[in-house]
């Protein structure tokens, strides 16, 4: 893989896919400038964090291991009723209420982005594919592999690390199976990019006004 194509990959493996958690920024960040709190942390600050052996290199166990931790998270925060599994509806459901469907308008969300980077001129913004936006129901489906109408722990963390091992493959530009603190940040800086202008659009196309 070329590192052209590589950084062309680096938003949607990412986590681009979860856009309309994005959409919640601004009430989030309002909250934690109301209670005093910090927007985020650094590039740097995550990559130590993840660095557990202070190598100055990130493994892809040091990527994926927490990945598999935050699907057992996960499950445990959207499993309302305590089954043990993800129905659809509880899949659907985010920290703000259901998720919003932005696939009948991927197509113009992937024009405005690539209209808006043209008008920018930042190269950092990465123009997504129509496939970023499919419906809550079709990422349901991706994951649930038996087809059982619900998804476990097994399922959510083998979906997980796909998408972990697929970061760290793109992160990793040089192809020296690890990932450096420049390469990291390349990523960081790509991704926000990426989703403010994604969230810059989806609310120009869903303004009701």
């Amino acid at each position: 893989m070329t590192k052209i194509t590589k950084k062309l990959n680096i938003a949607v493996l990412t986590g681009l896919i979860s856009v309309s958690a994005a959409l919640s920024a601004p009430q989030a960040l309002a909250e934690k400038q109301r209670k005093g709190g910090k927007q985020g942390h650094s590039a740097e600050q995550k990559f130590n964090r993840l660095d557990v052996d202070q190598s100055g290199e990130l493994t892809l166990a040091e990527m994926s291991d927490p990945a598999i931790a935050k699907a057992e998270k996960k499950l445990t925060r959207k499993d309302t009723d305590q089954n043990d599994v993800l129905s659809l509806e509880e899949f659907s459901q985010n920290r703000h209420g259901n998720a919003i469907d932005l696939s009948e308008i991927a197509d113009e969300i992937v024009l405005c982005v690539s209209d808006l980077k043209a008008e920018t001129g930042d190269e950092d913004i990465v123009v997504p594919g129509v496939d970023s936006f499919i419906s809550k129901e079709e990422k349901f489906n991706a994951i649930d592999t038996d087809s059982d109408s619900s998804i476990d722990l097994t399922e959510l963390e083998a979906a997980m690390l796909t998408k972990a091992t697929s970061a760290f493959d793109t992160m990793d530009i040089d192809d020296n199976s690890s990932v450096s603190l420049e390469e990291f940040t390349a990523a960081s800086t790509s991704k926000k990019a990426t989703k403010k202008a994604i969230r810059q659009c989806v609310q120009e196309l869903t303004d009701e006004d």
